[in-house]
């Protein structure tokens, strides 16, 4: 018992230290390529779109797609579910959109997929995982007498994996930040994939291109213009400016007080009567005028 554990053991150990050596292949190759292949790469994403795929180790989407590393945003669960209290996927989402500006998602699902087939049986398989499966099982129930009329259960778990995408899909539409985009004049349009295991190849699912204007109006969400509520927030913050500012009749009523007692004193103090006292009177009044933190010449 205990050599075959050690056996067991070694081999497990000889797979990952292929992982390893695989990546280690793979630099090689892409700097053998491409010197600055990496340094390039580190500088920053720019995908063209998100994907939202299935965990199954059988449908990686960049080899499946022959796309490099920083071409696709991805995201994977178990069976590609788009569940829409999820913080994880939203987020994903929400970056996606806001920050990367990417326009198309991508829903893909796969034939053969071990979460679609557990949801459609009754049998637990455990915990955390049965609670995942129930957004599978609601898909089943609704479509359940079209799959079941399948004889093959391959040809069953094909079809629930299908619809399961579409639902998806639609789940999508109904997120708020996607929503929003479309608001805010950033189209984002949703794509459905269904890869078949046993080809290799993709099949793009027939999706409603009007599903953003039909939705049920029970998830069409209306948002308030962003743009008009900062212009509006600045008008606001001018007229508090303007309130808290002395207004240009009262500095005029406070220029004309200056005034006359500016006048009034120099006319008293005038020891000879017959003096020409305009000009003086003009110079110390303005002189006055403008040591006057209340005046803004500006204003008149």
């Amino acid at each position: 018992m205990q050599n075959q554990i050690v056996h067991e053991s070694i081999s497990e150990m000889k797979k990952y230290a292929k992982a390893l050596q695989g990546n280690r292949n793979y630099v090689a190759k892409k700097t053998a390529e491409d010197p600055e292949y990496f340094r390039k790469l580190a500088q920053g994403q720019n995908p063209k779109y998100l994907l939202i795929g299935c965990s199954d180790s059988r449908a990686p989407p960049n080899e499946i797609t022959e796309t490099d590393p920083g071409e696709i945003f991805i995201h994977r669960n178990i069976a590609n579910v788009v569940v829409p209290t999820d913080l994880n996927i939203n987020c994903v989402i929400q970056y996606a959109i806001e920050h990367l500006k990417v326009h198309n998602i991508v829903i893909m699902g796969h034939t053969f997929c071990g979460g679609v087939k557990a949801a459609m049986k009754q049998d637990s398989v455990g915990g955390l995982l049965d609670l995942w499966l129930n957004h599978l099982k609601l898909v089943y129930e609704k479509h359940q007498d079209l799959i079941n009329q399948l004889d093959d259960e391959d040809d069953r778990v094909a079809c629930l994996a299908h619809m399961n995408v579409r639902e998806q899909v639609l789940n999508v539409w109904k997120n708020p930040i996607v929503q929003k985009s479309w608001q805010d004049g950033h189209p984002v349009m949703v794509h459905g994939w269904l890869f078949r295991v046993e080809t290799g190849f993709i099949e793009e699912l027939e999706i409603e291109e009007s599903i953003p204007n039909n939705l049920s109006k029970v998830f069409q969400l209306k948002f308030k213009n962003v743009q008009s509520q900062k212009q509006k927030q600045q008008i606001e913050e001018k007229e508090d400016d303007r309130a808290k500012s002395p207004s240009i009749r009262k500095r005029f009523q406070r220029m004309q007080n200056r005034l006359e007692t500016e006048i009034r004193r120099l006319t008293i103090t005038l020891q000879d009567p017959n003096q020409d006292v305009e000009k003086e009177v003009v110079d110390q009044v303005s002189e006055v005028l403008q040591k006057d933190p209340n005046f803004n010449t500006e204003d008149h």
